[in-house]
């Protein structure tokens, strides 16, 4: 059973979010973290929906 829209784009957000991960830098290699907000996660989930959406009606 293969996913469907919405669920594709939760996956991509998460794979965002995963990717704003703690990251070394710094002299003395102290971690920081890229932060990534709730409306960006939203925003993301959104227009990859749409997009999705988009190309399914496109490709019928």
């Amino acid at each position: 059973m293969s996913k469907t829209n919405k669920e594709l784009a939760v996956d991509v957000a998460l794979k965002v979010i995963e990717a704003h991960q703690v990251v070394p830098c710094g002299p003395s290699n102290l971690s920081t973290t890229k932060c990534i907000n709730l409306e960006q996660i939203n925003n993301i989930i959104e227009s990859v929906y749409t997009t999705l959406e988009k190309l399914d009606k496109d490709h019928k």
